[in-house]
């Protein structure tokens, strides 16, 4: 990983290499440029990943094993799995972009609250009987919480901060 300055310039006072707020401002917007590229990249690189997952598991299981009952039932975890591969990108990335800005606690507070939850949902659809397709339905869920709240606390984070402090 690497921290370009664009995202956290200007934001510790504490480190006593105060930025000027004219700069800090230009490395702020810098820094949303950035970090949309990177989603953007992000996302690109998703779409690939999650239709090569796709479409190993509904048309070339044989890639993956020679048992032809395996096979039939790789098949309808195609769509469950594509869904949590193309949410992984925005994770990732926003998990990144949000260590370099040294938001350390939010994203403590979100992996405490995912990893407590998860597992619940795992030993219900274990409890239910559920086919193994609701399990990477589950992991889709968890992708798209995470997602939902790391780009929400990079995108609407500073808005909801200016508009609270008035």
């Amino acid at each position: 990983q690497f921290f370009p300055p664009h995202f956290y310039a200007g934001r510790r006072a504490e480190d006593g290499q105060q930025t000027d707020p004219a700069r800090a401002a230009a490395l702020e917007e810098g820094g949303a440029l950035l970090a949309l590229r990177l989603l953007g990249l992000g996302a690109a690189v998703s779409v690939v990943v999650a239709a090569a997952a796709a479409a190993v598991a509904a048309a070339f299981p044989v890639l993956l094993t020679n048992d032809a009952a395996l096979g039939t039932a790789l098949r309808p975890l195609a769509r469950p799995l594509a869904a949590a591969a193309l949410l992984t990108a925005p994770v990732a990335v926003s998990e990144g972009i949000l260590l370099a800005r040294r938001e350390l606690g939010f994203l403590a507070g979100t992996y405490v609250a995912t990893t407590a939850v998860f597992p619940l949902g795992l030993f219900a659809i274990k409890r239910a009987g559920g086919p193994v397709a609701d399990v990477w339905r589950g992991f889709a869920a968890f992708q798209l919480f995470r997602a939902l709240c790391f780009t929400g606390r990079i995108w609407w984070g500073p808005a909801l901060v200016r508009a609270v402090r008035g």
